[in-house]
């Protein structure tokens, strides 16, 4: 986790915190074997409070029948500050600290920047 608790370490660059544009992100998490359904669990809790939270342009997760376990999450936020709010809510810390012994690996993140 981060100095701050909030996130793992390095998933959030220090320039897309800062950006009062919106930002992006695609990202892409594995279940380890025996632990789909409870990572699954895990991330269906927390959409729809997401998507509710002020700055929440859109936030979407996707799964694959080919690659159980296997979700790819797409969000977009108003700007870093909305989503360093949104990392920092207790659900999200809640979250975080769930899927730690769920995740085989690292959480993967790619920030995206608009062509226009």
């Amino acid at each position: 986790m981060s100095t701050d608790d909030t996130t793992p370490d390095g998933l959030i660059p220090a320039a897309v915190l800062a950006s009062d544009m919106p930002v992006a992100v695609y990202g892409y998490a594995r279940a380890k074997a025996g632990g789909e359904g409870r990572m699954l669990g895990e991330i269906q809790a927390i959409i729809g409070l997401t998507r509710k939270e002020d700055g929440c342009e859109q936030y979407v997760v996707h799964t694959t029948p080919d690659q159980p376990g296997a979700f790819a999450f797409y969000e977009r936020w108003s700007s870093g500050a909305h989503l360093l709010a949104h990392v920092s809510q207790p659900f999200m810390q809640t979250y975080f600290a769930a899927i730690a012994g769920l995740v085989e690996g690292e959480l993967e993140a790619h920030w995206l920047h608009p062509l226009s």
